[in-house]
């Protein structure tokens, strides 16, 4: 089934996390309008079941950007309602999920039920933050330090590049920052939050067609 050039992103924004994914996923939103693709921007209460699957069934979007919590056979939207499981079908597109534990099992299934790629994480993807930052997550130091990369796989995607591409510039980013991170210069809240943005590094994983674009 042909898919459209277009971009779902899903994010909600009832807590402190979702807060966060969601006030960062703009950058990614505004990117692909200036490449002129179609955004379907299910945000707050929007990022539910029907709405996603709605969207994916009359639109085929290309590219999906799940942001939410998750475990290795859930991804979720607003106030943790299950949006994705094993039996999702989101048509034949690329999908990347900002989302806990979704790499380890699920990511396998939405391939086996179509999708042409997913890029996620096999164990928790942890964002550090600030505490003083909380109301302005976008001035926030420690969390564009973990967001940034992460928002690079769809950045790169829709620029016109492959899946291993995205990935790979994703994990290049992330290693940079880690490096950074463990440096004399760094500030004691970066040193303490090394060890996730290790783990987000080796925890990435993509599975599918590497070669995919949008």
């Amino acid at each position: 089934m042909p898919t459209n050039r277009a971009l779902l992103v899903t994010r909600p924004n009832h807590d402190l996390i979702t807060q966060y994914f969601h006030k960062w996923s703009e950058e990614v939103l505004h990117a692909a309008e200036k490449k002129n693709i179609k955004v379907y921007d299910l945000k707050g209460k929007k990022a539910v079941k029907s709405e996603l699957e709605s969207y994916a069934l009359t639109q085929k979007p290309s590219l999906f950007f799940l942001n939410g919590h998750g475990n290795a056979y859930v991804i979720m939207g607003h106030d943790n309602e299950p949006i994705v499981n094993a039996s999702s079908s989101l048509g034949e597109g690329i999908i990347y999920a900002r989302s806990c534990d979704a790499g380890q099992a699920l990511g396998a299934l939405l391939i086996k039920n179509g999708a042409k790629t997913f890029i996620g994480y096999k164990r928790k993807f942890i964002c550090g933050y600030s505490p003083d930052k909380i109301t302005k997550p976008e001035l926030d130091p420690i969390a564009r330090i973990f967001l940034e990369p992460s928002n690079l796989v769809v950045l790169i995607l829709i620029k016109g590049h492959t899946s291993q591409d995205a990935h790979n510039r994703s994990k290049e980013a992330m290693y940079k920052n880690f490096r950074k991170m463990i440096s004399s210069a760094a500030s004691y809240e970066e040193r303490y939050a090394a060890r996730w943005m290790w783990g987000n590094l080796n925890n990435q994983v993509l599975i599918g067609n590497p070669k995919s674009k949008i």
